[in-house]
């Protein structure tokens, strides 16, 4: 049995890379992880692998880029676990690549539906639930493209600089009610979608990184651990760079 002292966390774009890394983290430390994302085959598999963790485990298959969707996810949560005290936005989509001048417009709105509406649904229902709760921390997944312009990427530039935005706004919002809302932003390091974006070959962008290597998924996870634990317990509105030194040239 789960101790009543055990944390309920929550996080999307939990099928693969980050978000996996991130549920597997947490359940390892004895969470009771609801994860959520629309490939169900991915998320079973995340699924079966943290059921040889001390975690729990709640999976929904749902998309956040609706409200109806988030509120869905966080309901899950609610009547699996009766409450909420930490989320971990994670899901998001790259995007076509190309100039703005010829960007598709239904490809604009389909990334900022996912990486920018999803994250301001998902804030919504968690925020409700943390309120309720007195307490909770948020972790909203970034990228360096939150911090500069990336070329050929305007929506997904666009995007995850107003996941920083949201993220700050927020913080400012619930500092005095005890919930804390952060960003990561992750640099270099291989996921699938670093794959479908630069090829599996990556050695050009480990080669770019002062560190001279790839970072893990693993290894931005302990990050978002570190901001959903009473460690960080004095950080609200931060965007927190992980990316091997680049930002420090």
């Amino acid at each position: 049995m789960r101790s009543p002292a055990a944390k309920i966390s929550l996080v999307t774009g939990a099928g693969s890379g980050l978000g996996r890394a991130t549920a597997l983290a947490m359940a390892a430390r004895g969470d009771r992880v609801v994860i959520c994302d629309r490939d169900e085959r991915g998320l079973d598999a995340t699924a079966f692998a943290i059921n040889a963790t001390p975690g729990t485990v709640t999976a929904a298959v749902c998309d956040v880029s609706s409200s109806a969707g988030a509120e869905k996810v966080v309901a899950i949560a609610l009547e699996a676990f009766g409450g909420l005290d930490y989320a971990v936005n994670n899901a998001g989509v790259e995007g076509a690549r190309g100039p703005l001048d010829d960007y598709d417009d239904a490809e604009w709105r389909r990334v900022m539906s996912i990486n920018l509406d999803g994250v301001f649904f998902c804030m919504k229902a968690e925020i409700a639930a943390m309120l309720e709760r007195g307490a909770g921390a948020i972790v909203n997944v970034g990228s360096t493209a939150s911090l500069g312009g990336v070329a050929g990427m305007a929506a997904y530039t666009a995007s995850k600089h107003g996941v920083i935005g949201l993220t700050k706004a927020a913080a400012l919002d619930y500092a005095a009610r005890n919930i804390r809302v952060n960003a990561i932003c992750p640099g270099s390091f291989r996921t699938p979608m670093s794959e479908r974006l630069f090829g599996a070959d990556m050695g050009g962008m480990a080669a770019d990184t002062p560190m001279k290597r790839l970072g893990t998924v693993e290894e931005i996870a302990q990050v978002i651990l570190f901001l959903c634990s009473n460690a960080s317990s004095f950080m609200t509105g931060a965007a927190l760079p992980v990316e091997g030194g680049k930002r420090a040239r």
